[in-house]
């Protein structure tokens, strides 16, 4: 199975006929050694950019009035200590549905508005798939963005993930709130993450172990704790990121290195996400967001 993977990875990367690098804008040249070298590079141009206000306020509308989420969601206000302390144990490590036959998720049904649904359900995520529409996609395929990945895979990928999170304080942790790797793909795995939120430590910060890729440490279950992580990579030290930026910034990562989402103190945290790996002309990839052929 390696062989076939290898082989239609390659015959993607073959069919492409030129040589990324040389696309490459050389300003550009000092981020991608830095992704290459750190696993990770941060991107400013759009700061402040009408590009990002206005998908901010679209963003707060499927939100806050459309209720444009995907539904179930899991309620923080459901979970008993004593009676879930399995999924407690396991960061809630389970499927939507193994969630909902255990009384803690709620649907659209349950909701009335925006602020009774915060309010009775205390949510820790709700999450809005990538709207069809040019202005979204513009952004997540990024000509900066796309350079760069392109650059550093060494072939232009396909986007197989696009998303928006919105996450609030929260009693209990779930999953990628605890430090992990990515494995989607064992070879190739980039993610952009794209701040709609000024962010800090009180709204949640993401948090990256620069050079962790290589790093042949904590690999050895699928999440670690704060405590794990920071006895090698304390708070403050140079391979410690944490992402104190503003919104408009975009962070691209190789998140085969430990990370972890932040967990929000106070008000709420909005995240754009894309994850990019190869191509594959053989199978068929899930689709996790959708396009209208408008679009």
């Amino acid at each position: 199975m390696k062989i076939v993977k290898d082989f239609t990875e390659g015959l993607s990367r073959a069919t492409r006929g030129f040589n990324l690098k040389e696309k490459l804008e050389p300003n550009l040249y000092p981020k991608l050694e830095q992704l290459r070298t750190r696993g990770f590079v941060v991107l400013d141009h759009l700061i402040g950019s009408e590009t990002i206000m206005h998908i901010q306020a679209d963003i707060k509308r499927r939100f806050e009035q459309d209720l444009d989420i995907t539904f179930p969601c899991l309620a923080q206000s459901r979970i008993d200590a004593e009676r879930d302390q399995d999924l407690i144990a396991k960061n809630f490590l389970s499927t939507p549905d193994a969630l909902k036959q255990r009384g803690l998720t709620f649907s659209k049904d349950d909701v009335e508005s925006y602020d009774q649904m915060v309010s009775d359900f205390q949510p820790s995520t709700l999450t809005i798939p990538m709207p069809s529409s040019t202005e979204y996609y513009n952004l997540w395929l990024d000509p900066m963005v796309m350079s760069l990945v392109s650059a550093y895979m060494g072939f232009v990928p396909q986007l197989t993930e696009a998303y928006i999170r919105r996450n609030f304080p929260c009693t209990y942790r779930v999953m990628n709130h605890y430090w992990h790797r990515d494995t989607n793909h064992a070879d190739h795995l980039l993610k952009a993450f794209i701040f709609f939120t000024d962010c800090d430590i009180s709204t949640g910060a993401h948090h990256y172990i620069a050079g962790s890729v290589q790093d042949d440490r904590f690999r050895d279950k699928v999440y670690f704790t704060d405590d794990e992580i920071n006895s090698a990579w304390p708070i403050g030290s140079d391979d410690h990121m944490i992402s104190t930026v503003p919104a408009g910034t975009i962070i691209i990562e190789d998140t085969r290195g430990l990370h972890k989402a932040g967990s929000p103190e106070r008000a709420y945290r909005d995240l754009g996400f894309a994850v990019f790996l190869p191509p594959n002309h053989f199978k068929k990839s899930q689709s996790y967001y959708s396009i209208s052929q408008d679009t």
